[in-house]
């Protein structure tokens, strides 16, 4: 199938977010990863299940930022 073709988007669900390299419908994950040497738990992403790419809504930025927070607060 090619790239960005009208029959993969055709295929996709009203509201998905597509990836913007494959035009492939991306799906919620969730991981742990660290972030300037702070380890963050259960982080919540969009990724293309095709060329793995990682999207990150403002809702979802907030969430990491507060958790930031919350360990720096800790240390």
């Amino acid at each position: 199938m090619e790239r960005n073709s009208r029959k993969t988007i055709k295929n996709t669900k009203a509201g998905a977010v597509l990836c913007p390299v494959c035009c492939v419908e991306c799906i919620k994950v969730r991981f742990d990863c660290e972030i300037d040497g702070i380890e963050i738990q259960d982080v919540e992403a969009l990724r293309c299940p095709k060329c793995e790419e990682e999207k990150f809504s403002p809702e979802q930025i907030e969430k990491i930022i507060e958790k930031i927070k919350i360990k720096q607060d800790q240390k």
